[in-house]
């Protein structure tokens, strides 16, 4: 039977609502856009990366540990946590960065950092490098950053459990990216204590401990931190995609591979 010109157009008109009632199902269902992209360079150096290409490098590593740093490294910012040459090689960073230091010059305070870095927010919250209140090795810097509607918090060489005040200031946390090794940072016990404290949602990243590379030997590995823990995945590259949304029920522990 012939259909009339009315119900023609009537199916076409419903045929092109299920295709578009398809299309936004689909879409809403596709995969996130990463807020941000985290690379690992070894030791304590990351490089965040927002959706729109704003770079920043934390705690940049020099030459000489055993790691092999990027040869041609551009940043809108670099953070510093505190003044050790493991962790503020500045020089290593091309162009003209914006210089974020968590240490007044004299190393005896802390400076109070509230930045703005075109699409990623940048505070500091200052914290001690050993459990003596910085008397053994002095001031480390935590650094958040906000990107995305994603927080990052990078403890830099924390060397103690967290006070109520310090977990206050630091806030709720997506990522974080620890310490394990121990030595002059907390070890793996403390470690999985102040990841408690914080509670990450989305993922927990181990850093500054003992690799095949590293020439600091004093170290533990990240094997320690690692046992014990579930929902770990050992990533095959060293850049990490972070989104917004959390696909487990319980955040992630990512041991990424060095650069």
């Amino acid at each position: 039977m012939k259909k009339s010109p009315r119900r023609l157009v009537l199916a076409l008109l419903a045929g092109a609502a299920l295709l578009v009632a398809g299309g936004g199902y689909f879409a809403a269902h596709a995969a996130p856009r990463p807020a941000a992209y985290l690379t690992w360079y070894g030791q304590s150096c990351f490089l965040l990366e927002s959706a729109s290409g704003t770079r920043v490098v934390m705690d940049p590593i020099p030459g000489n540990i055993g790691y092999l740093p990027p040869a041609d490294l551009h940043a809108d910012a670099v953070t510093v946590s505190h003044e050790h040459p493991d962790h503020n090689n500045v020089a290593l960073v091309r162009g003209k960065p914006k210089i974020l230091r968590g240490l007044t010059p004299d190393k005896k305070g802390w400076m109070k950092i509230d930045e703005k870095i075109k699409d990623i927010s940048i505070r500091s919250v200052g914290v001690y490098h050993d459990d003596k209140k910085g008397a053994e090795i002095g001031l480390n810097t935590v650094f958040v950053f906000e990107v995305g509607g994603v927080r990052i918090a990078h403890l830099g060489d924390l060397g103690h459990i967290l006070t109520d005040e310090q977990i206050s200031a630091i806030g709720s946390v997506d990522v974080v990216l620890v310490p394990v090794g121990g030595v002059w940072t907390v070890d793996a016990h403390k470690a999985t204590e102040v990841v408690d404290q914080i509670r990450p949602r989305l993922v927990t990243i181990p850093m500054h401990y003992r690799t095949d590379a590293l020439t600091i030997k004093e170290l533990a590995t990240v094997d320690g931190f690692l046992a014990g823990r579930s929902n770990v995945r050992h990533e095959t590259g060293t850049r990490l995609a972070i989104t917004g949304l959390r696909a487990r029920p319980s955040a992630e522990t990512v041991v990424l591979r060095y650069q």
